[in-house]
């Protein structure tokens, strides 16, 4: 910090020498006044921690020395020259070496600073080249093993709150903010017990542990994990975990804030991602993303490449940065004054997620990624472009089309889920669209004023019509693939689905419209399935009876338990 504060008062350093050669008899006025310019830099970056990145030194030293500037023209000597009039008066004349030589060391930081933040403004396309980009037209299938995130982060954070009572001298502290992470091969959300102020910091000097609750679970309540952490983002001075990275790779530029991760032994961690910035601009290069990870305990740091980082570190990217990247290859791909006049290929980003407007899913094998969708930047537009999933350890971007474009979008998917409880105003949160038998869905959960959960929505983003709300994800899912069934959606659209031939005694009988048509829903005696014929195939299904024996050739989706007819036959009625 103190090699860092020299480097940002080189160019005052610089003058206060040229004065005292100058004016000799200045020296200690010179000296001293730099000593106060070096103090309060000092200061400065102890309270701001700028990296010490080209393009921040410079733009500092040429304030730095503009603001020096004054002292060294005082220090600069009078001469006396006889006056050309015939008095002969003398005039003075001030040497302007010292002046000139300094006007032109700050001209120069002037203008490569101006070139430097032209580059960060302007020159954005190098930055969107370094993303990871992959486009796809088929995204994964929704099966039991990928069950959603259950709880919102608001709820959690209500449950949390109300279990502070349980933290040992809980007036000294607050919580912290949530992170997503898998430990065990379980989903969780952990939020540390942060200090409440500097006089509890002060007293306290460590912070007793963090809160840990499952995130499938919407009856679940936190735990409260006790392991002493001295090194915390709540922490002043040294035990600052920020100020620690910081003192450690001051050349890195920080992003975002330290966030908790935890080994599977409960062992806590604060990690930060950090970037080398590009030449004299303050661009980030996606590909070259790194993580410091500080051990809470001891303060030990290391640094690693965002995908090498320890198994345990599951978000090594913050999302902060992916919401970075998502409006680079949004904006982005055809360059900045495309994406502000032209405006062809963009795509806007909505910011309807949990964490700096993107949401954290967990994939079956215990990866996490952050979701986002994307609009047309027209202020009428309510349809989806595509959405992203953006790996959290490997930084890389994909992006889902297909049948994804031109269905509803995250707002509209809120809009309709808000809906059907509007005199209870419940609000929606957390729409993620994820791929069910096939067909674009947005799963939303619903809060109450308290920011209690009370329910799924799981919306067809093709058309709001279908739909299921239910208070459990697998009862919500089950209702809604018997939705999409009704509507007309098939078994053979997802690879979760298998030709099967049965035969059987008609149990229960139902004839549900669909448009011009009706389809029909029954279940045989001894089979869970609950198979769908339409009446377009085999008008006389719709006379079908309690008691009718069947032989129909099918597909059945095993994991909800519902069958598509292909080939059928009624004994009983032909």
């Amino acid at each position: 910090m103190l090699l860092v504060a020299f480097f940002c008062t080189l160019a005052a350093f610089i003058m206060a020498v040229m004065g005292v050669i100058q004016r000799p008899s200045h020296a200690k006025l010179l000296i001293g006044v730099y000593i106060v310019f070096y103090l309060v830099a000092l200061l400065t970056v102890f309270v701001t921690l700028p990296s010490k990145a080209l393009f921040n030194l410079i733009i500092i030293n040429a304030v730095s020395g503009l603001v020096y500037l004054p002292f060294l023209a005082f220090s600069s000597p009078q001469v006396t020259i006889e006056g050309p009039d015939e008095t002969h008066r003398p005039h003075f004349h001030s040497n302007n070496r010292g002046l000139n030589l300094a006007a032109l060391i700050l001209g120069l930081l002037f203008v490569t600073s101006a070139f430097g933040a032209a580059q960060t403004r302007f020159g954005v396309k190098p930055v969107y080249n370094s993303l990871k980009i992959k486009t796809t037209k088929s995204a994964p299938l929704l099966d039991k093993d990928a069950t959603p995130i259950a709880i919102a982060p608001k709820t959690v954070r209500n449950k949390m709150n109300k279990a502070m009572s349980t933290v040992p001298n809980t007036s000294y502290y607050r919580l912290g903010d949530l992170q997503t992470q898998v430990v065990k091969d379980k989903t969780v959300y952990i939020a540390p017990v942060e200090f409440d102020g500097f006089w509890r910091w002060q007293r306290a000097r460590a912070t007793p542990g963090y809160f840990i609750i499952d995130a499938t679970n919407v009856n679940a309540e936190p735990h409260f994990v006790k392991q002493a952490m001295k090194y915390t983002p709540s922490a002043y001075l040294m035990d600052d975990a920020q100020r620690v990275i910081y003192n450690r790779f001051p050349s890195w530029v920080q992003e975002g804030q330290p966030q908790l991760e935890i080994k599977d032994n409960g062992d806590p961690y604060f990690i930060q991602t950090v970037y080398k910035a590009r030449g004299v601009s303050s661009r980030i290069n996606y590909r070259t993303l790194h993580v410091v990870v500080l051990n809470a305990k001891t303060g030990a740091t290391n640094l690693y490449a965002a995908a090498k980082a320890p198994a345990f570190i599951n978000e090594s990217i913050a999302s902060s940065t992916a919401a970075e990247m998502n409006d680079i290859f949004g904006w982005y791909g055809h360059g900045y004054f495309n994406a502000h006049f032209n405006k062809t290929g963009v795509k806007e980003p909505n910011s309807n997620g949990t964490e700096d407007g993107v949401t954290p899913v967990v994939d079956k094998h215990g990866n996490i990624s952050y979701f986002n969708d994307f609009t047309s930047p027209k202020t009428s537009a309510d349809s989806t472009m595509g959405y992203s999933m953006i790996n959290a350890r490997t930084g890389e971007l994909t992006y889902y089309t297909g049948k994804n474009i031109g269905v509803m979008d995250s707002d509209g998917a809120k809009k309709i889920a808000e809906k059907e409880y509007v005199a209870q105003k419940w609000s929606a949160t957390m729409p993620i669209m994820y791929n069910i038998d096939g067909t674009p869905t947005w799963v939303v959960s619903l809060l109450d004023s308290t920011g209690a959960f009370r329910s799924y929505a799981y919306i067809k983003a093709a058309d709001q019509s279908v739909k299921a709300y239910a208070t459990t994800a697998t009862q919500a899912l089950d209702q809604y693939r018997v939705q999409l069934a009704t509507a007309g959606s098939t078994a053979s659209s997802t690879t979760n689905s298998k030709i099967t031939k049965v035969k059987g005694t008609v149990e229960r009988v139902v004839v549900i419209p669909n448009g011009d048509n009706q389809n029909v829903l029954f279940a045989l005696k001894g089979h869970d399935t609950l198979w769908t014929v339409g009446s377009a195939d085999y008008p006389k299904a719709v006379l079908m009876k309690t008691g009718d024996q069947i032989t129909l050739t099918g597909r059945i989706n095993a994991s909800a338990k519902t069958g598509t007819v292909e080939d059928y036959t009624n004994s009983t009625f032909k």
